[in-house]
């Protein structure tokens, strides 16, 4: 019934603002203050555990620093004084982008970005970790640097948490969209392909055993029902929304990452330069610039698929039975744009 629910409340609401198309939906926004979104650590065996699995992982996610609050962004760290544990992801000093893992000198083994994320700027942050002892840090899909030869050490004390430490008791100030975590590494190409895009929930990839979207609310609206972030690989690991208090600017659904941070390079990796219109639609939409005729689908934010074609540039797609939302038109290599139809 909650779900169901939340469909409702998006498709009924979600027309009143945010007209203009993009790839990506929306986003949460923390406050710096007290909020975060855990996972929890019982019966976790993989990383969000003890990884008795002894797997590999990405993090990777979309966020738009706020400036005020802690600097973790992503923790699952812990420092008994005499022992280290875990992994984090956190904004360094400079406002560039710091990773660690403890290891079995108990120490830290760290890498540090030189791309600042501090501008007020949506910028995107992949990390990968092979257990053989090799860490990465990407960001905005560009490579930041490595460190090998360790052996990381996990351990089980505390939980993994967006936007917060548990053992520091830091809360980050900022917004964060497209949460993916991955039990495999991740390429550099694989990245920046994957970024541009929301995945499509019917049809995700193997490895994937964690995706926010961060759809569910309306930004800057009244969402006090809503109280997690959907998990929309079915594996049950929802966000729930600590003292989030889903209303007003912040602490609450915000707008995502605009089209010209994505930039035209969306449609690079099948040389399609596409422009869908009108935008919001009434009736039909059109897509300009294909090259070929392509096999597309239509989903909405929850990922359920509406309708399914094969078009060619301006040709009408019927979308008068849809009701008010956000929408998604995907082709069938992976990439997709937005639409609101109104």
């Amino acid at each position: 019934m909650k779900q169901q629910y939340i469909f409702l409340v998006a498709f009924l609401t979600v027309s009143i603002f945010g007209l203009n198309a993009q790839t990506l939906g929306y986003a949460m926004c923390f406050d710096g203050m007290n909020d975060f979104a855990p996972v929890y650590r019982t019966s976790e065996t993989g990383i969000f555990g003890t990884n008795a699995n002894n797997d590999d992982f990405t993090i990777e996610f979309w966020v738009k620093d706020n400036g005020n609050g802690g600097k973790h962004m992503y923790s699952k760290h812990y420092d008994s004084g005499t022992a280290k544990e875990g992994y984090f992801i956190e904004k360094s000093p400079s406002g560039t982008v710091t990773t660690g893992i403890a290891d079995t000198t108990n120490n830290w083994t760290t890498v540090t970005g030189s791309r600042v994320i501090n501008d007020g700027n949506w910028h995107h942050v992949a990390v990968t970790l092979e257990v053989v002892g090799k860490l990465r840090l990407y960001v905005d899909g560009v490579y930041q640097g490595q460190a090998t030869g360790f052996t990381p050490v996990f351990g089980n004390t505390v939980d993994a948490r967006l936007a917060s430490s548990e053992y520091e008791n830091t809360y980050f100030g900022g917004a964060f969209d497209e949460v993916k975590v991955w039990n495999t590494i991740r390429t550099v190409s694989e990245i920046n392909t994957g970024r541009r895009m929301q995945l499509d929930t019917s049809a995700l990839p193997s490895g994937l055993i964690q995706y926010f979207q961060c759809n569910e609310g309306i930004p800057n609206n009244d969402n006090w029902i809503l109280y997690q972030l959907l998990d929309h690989t079915g594996n049950g690991r929802p966000g729930d929304l600590w003292n989030v208090s889903r209303w007003g600017s912040c602490s609450n659904w915000v707008d995502s990452v605009p089209d010209n941070t994505l930039s035209t390079a969306t449609f690079e990796t099948t040389n399609i330069n596409v422009k869908l219109y009108p935008n919001p639609a009434t009736n039909f939409i059109q897509i300009s610039g294909l090259k070929t005729k392509q096999d597309y689908m239509i989903h909405n934010t929850l990922g359920a698929v509406l309708q399914r074609g094969t078009i060619e540039s301006h040709q009408p797609i019927d979308v008068s039975t849809f009701s008010k939302g956000l929408y998604f038109l995907k082709f069938k290599n992976g990439e997709s744009i937005k639409f609101v139809k109104k």
